[in-house]
């Protein structure tokens, strides 16, 4: 009979991972910070690859690592080359959950930009000789489900775009918090409700991205493998935050590009359920939608809508008279689109609102959720 230990036997303390350093491959690392490294491949000739924050890398290592094993690591050293001290005790998911509201709040529009960003890096063109090693077919695929999560002229004709976006995105992947933190970073299903996954099409990309970077023979590999992993980070984030905004708030967020002739902008929805049952979670009835449009020729636009039992009040504010003066003839169009659609109109229109930008900011600040990584919340 083996006993095994109550504990896991820990392993010499100056244990050590070593990683030459090459701007393109390596994810956005701290000195002091404690990420989690998956053995990729075991140690062969004193060398091993690892995932970190999805980056697949390999290291420098005399240690008997084992496939399929996962470590917390301690970033010990950055320069001249990075060194990664092996520990031990793990790593919490309030340490996870902290990590991507950081991510989130540095940069607030990075969904939307990597969107935006990805439908041209996933060129043809772009791609080059790389397109073969990638896939074409693969490629493909990702252009053209990163287009389908931009609105413009042509995902204006889908009907479903709304609910097509939250899917093909994969804000709905995972139902409990933990199971989302403690998976690996974009291991999720390649298809879902017979609908591209975005994720699960960039992590396929990311595995045959590793050995082109392993190997150094193409400096667009290295680029292209920064691009997924940051943008598999984002995704994650977003999922993460709305799981939060969920369950403690009732509310949901979603981040949609909006592309123009000539120019871009962006869309945040913001959905908050009026009635919440005891563990905070929203209820059938009434419900508002925020809608903060950021356009092109027309500024900063916002579009609160309150539902209740089939009917609906909206008002649309905007910074100027002249803009008001513009939109106020398309409240009819909208108006008799939103009875097709079986609600009773309340209230529909267009008022001036000096400062915009403080309701966008109200919204955008999530203190609630913020608040949350002085608390253990998931003790």
């Amino acid at each position: 009979m083996k006993i095994l230990p109550t504990a896991p036997v820990p392993r010499k303390s100056d244990y050590l991972l070593h990683i030459q350093k090459k701007a393109e491959s390596l994810p956005p690392l701290s000195v002091g910070e404690v990420v989690e490294a998956e053995i990729m491949e075991g140690s062969r000739s004193g060398k091993a690859l690892v995932l970190l924050k999805n980056s697949t890398i390999m290291v420098d290592s005399d240690l008997p690592l084992t496939k399929g094993e996962k470590v917390a690591v301690r970033v010990a050293q950055l320069h001249p080359d990075v060194i990664l001290r092996i520990i031990h005790g793990g790593i919490s998911e309030k340490a996870r959950v902290i990590d991507y509201l950081r991510l989130y709040r540095s940069n607030p529009k990075a969904l939307s930009d990597f969107l935006m960003e990805g439908v041209d890096r996933f060129s043809p063109e772009k791609l080059g000789a790389l397109a073969a090693h990638l896939g074409k077919e693969d490629a493909k695929d990702i252009q053209n489900v990163l287009k389908s999560l931009i609105f413009s002229r042509e995902t204006l004709k889908n009907p479903l775009f709304f609910k097509e976006y939250i899917h093909t995105l994969g804000y709905l992947m995972e139902n409990k918090l933990g199971e989302a933190l403690k998976r690996r970073p974009g291991r999720t299903a390649h298809l879902r409700d017979g609908l591209h996954n975005l994720k699960g099409l960039l992590t396929k990309v990311s595995g045959r991205l590793a050995p082109l970077v392993a190997t150094g023979d193409l400096p667009t590999a290295e680029r292209l493998s920064g691009f997924v992993r940051s943008s598999l980070q984002v995704i994650d984030s977003h999922q993460v935050i709305n799981y939060l905004f969920q369950e403690y708030e009732g509310k949901y967020m979603f981040q949609i590009p909006l592309l123009f002739p000539g120019s871009r902008g962006m869309a945040e929805i913001f959905v908050k359920f009026k009635d919440r049952d005891s563990q905070g979670r929203g209820r059938r009835g009434g419900k508002s939608v925020l809608f903060l449009l950021h356009m092109d020729a027309l500024g900063d636009i916002t579009a609160e809508a309150k539902i209740e039992t089939g009917k609906i009040r909206c008002v649309l504010k905007c910074k100027g008279k002249e803009i008001c003066g513009f939109m106020r003839p398309f409240l009819g169009e909208l108006g008799e689109k939103l009875v097709a659609l079986g609600y009773d109109i309340e209230c529909l229109e267009c008022v001036t609102e000096r400062d915009v930008s403080k309701i966008r900011d109200e919204y955008r600040e999530f203190q609630n959720l913020f608040a949350l990584e002085g608390v253990d919340l998931l003790a």
